[in-house]
């Protein structure tokens, strides 16, 4: 079997087809997840939504509003980030499994193994990376805008949106050189950074199709789900409700927002795990392709 990027791409849709119940599995296991980072980081939450409205609702927000808007979200995703990098690498390594070896099903494919703990350190390394080129890119065009303003040398924006042109370039080949690295590394077991380097080395444009077409997917699953959301968020409030709150309590805000948060939760969970099938999965058949190795 040779790799086909179209057909690769539609292998988060087969996937739904041929093992439904893990996807559901998924979806539980994103409640949870939404359930534990309420418990963790709800109050910082609730500070970010009523933040966020005050702002809104002023003609002319002050730098001290931003400013605690900016320092309530560094919080929350103080709190968040290491468990949602956990969660990501579960789930990434789920979708994997389910189409590198289907033959694992037992708990819809989610394990906490070394293959996670592998699969999060190959993430880390390649956000490193790409972080490293997109900051060392804004450098370069923050200079340029520096000058033009300092010197009044208008002519320098030229060169500040070329380099920004080249950095996206060079971040979008970056990443498409890199996508293999999470099957990659589920089904070596090693971390895979070389190899998928060398893998996709000459098929960059059906990989960065094959990402592009599994991307608008996933957003039209989106935006259908937000169709079959909207009139459920009249209904019960949705995390809106929560603007307002009078205590960030997490007991306090559970008993009185429960139907909201169960609604919000069940719904996004359920789209949550379709998306990532849609995402992840054609990366790893991509992957079985490439080897030459069939899929069921």
């Amino acid at each position: 079997m040779s790799f086909n990027a179209t057909e690769s791409a539609f292998e988060g849709f087969r996937l739904a087809r041929r093992a439904p119940m893990a996807l559901l599995a998924w979806a539980v296991a994103y409640v949870v997840f939404f359930a534990v980072f309420f418990a963790v980081a709800g109050g910082s939450l609730i500070n970010i939504i009523n933040l966020a409205e005050q702002i809104e609702q002023s003609a002319e927000p002050s730098m001290s509003d931003l400013t605690s808007l900016g320092q309530a979200y560094g919080a929350m995703m103080g709190l968040a980030m290491p468990l949602s990098l956990l969660f990501s690498a579960v789930l990434t390594a789920a979708v994997a499994r389910s189409v590198i070896r289907p033959e694992e099903k037992r708990f819809g494919y989610l394990r906490l193994s070394r293959d996670e703990l592998r699969i999060l350190g190959a993430t880390l390394l390649v956000a490193l990376l790409m972080f490293g080129v997109v900051m060392g890119g804004t450098v370069l065009v923050s200079l340029f805008v520096g000058l033009a303003a300092s010197m009044g040398a208008p002519f320098l924006i030229l060169p500040a949106v070329l380099v920004g042109l080249v950095v996206a370039a060079v971040a979008v080949w970056l990443a498409v050189r890199l996508s293999l690295v999470a099957p990659m590394t589920f089904a070596e077991q090693k971390i895979a950074i070389k190899e998928s380097w060398a893998m996709t080395k000459g098929r960059f444009w059906p990989l960065l199709g094959m990402a592009v077409l599994a991307g608008v997917m996933s957003m039209l699953v989106g935006l259908l789900g937000s169709i079959v959301i909207a009139p459920l968020n009249l209904v019960f409030g949705g995390l809106e409700s929560l603007a307002g709150a009078e205590t960030t309590n997490i007991a306090t805000l559970l008993v009185k927002f429960w139907p909201a948060l169960l609604v919000w939760g069940v719904v996004n969970a359920l789209l949550s795990a379709a998306q990532a099938a849609i995402i992840y999965a054609p990366f790893s058949a991509a992957y079985l392709g490439i080897k030459g190795v069939s899929r069921v």
